[in-house]
């Protein structure tokens, strides 16, 4: 089964994790601050399956307050969703995080003309006007554009038709070789200890693989591993994972640094 990791992009309040939610039916927002201001703040994660597609969404803030989180997010995807709301269109984080993946080279991506429902037919032409001036020239131009209402569920379908056909045109990871682990999230589990979490862009990590924390030297012992939330005797490349490690404490890693093979 192919595995990809989807981040999303877009301004403030356009509707990133609606649609997350929307298609996934989970909550991305898991923060108590997040929840009472209606924000994004860190980053969210959330996956669901679809024909033989496994689909891992990292869902990023909007907010110009916290970009260093969307950076964090946005390393490790296989495409991105561009969230463009209809009664807004464009506006500056849109932009921002747009030229963010146009420098960080991510390599597919389409178009999400999200809250349809609030606006007529001749405004939602002109905001899909420009988003092709937006992205004329880059890696969305020619990608599909797909009008949807996370509230009434308009569109939705078509939305994943189009991703499922965006990502069955890309090429798979490779399983083998040297593993890496970009790390974008690090916590403590009671009666596990430390854990961290991140998209495996290459290799493969099982329990007991003896890895290191880079850049540094600090070696770790790999306690377990879970991929979308379920227990796996190992993780592969293009999967989100928790990596249970042993031999380090929490304040002891940085968001940005790597896990990787030991040598």
């Amino acid at each position: 089964m192919k595995s990809i990791v989807v981040g999303t992009a877009g301004h403030i309040d356009h509707g990133k994790s609606a649609l997350v939610r929307a298609l996934t039916g989970t909550d991305p927002d898991r923060l108590k601050e997040e929840k009472a201001r209606g924000i994004t703040i860190d980053l969210g994660f959330a996956h669901f399956m679809l024909d033989d597609l496994n689909v891992a969404f990292v869902d990023v803030p909007g907010h110009e307050r916290f970009i260093k989180n969307m950076l964090a997010g946005v390393g490790g995807i296989d495409l991105v969703v561009l969230v463009v709301a209809a009664d807004e269109s464009v506006m500056p984080q849109t932009r921002e995080h747009f030229d963010i993946c146009r420098l960080l080279r991510v390599p597919a991506g389409l178009v999400a003309v999200t809250k349809t429902d609030l606006v007529d037919a001749e405004t939602l032409e002109l905001v899909r006007l420009e988003v092709r001036e937006l992205v004329a020239g880059s890696f969305l131009e020619g990608a599909p554009m797909v009008p949807v209402s996370s509230k009434t569920g308009q569109g939705l379908d078509e939305f994943r038709a189009a991703l499922v056909a965006t990502a069955a045109r890309m090429r798979g990871h490779a399983a083998h070789g040297v593993a890496r682990l970009p790390i974008d999230r690090v916590f403590s589990m009671k009666g596990f200890g430390t854990v961290v979490t991140g998209t495996l862009v290459s290799g493969r990590v099982r329990a007991d693989d003896e890895l290191v924390i880079a850049p540094g030297d600090r070696q770790v012992k790999v306690r377990g591993v879970q991929v979308h939330g379920a227990r796996q005797p190992q993780a592969v490349a293009g999967q989100r994972s928790a990596v249970n490690i042993a031999g380090v404490e929490v304040e002891e890693i940085e968001r940005g640094q790597n896990l990787v093979t030991a040598g």
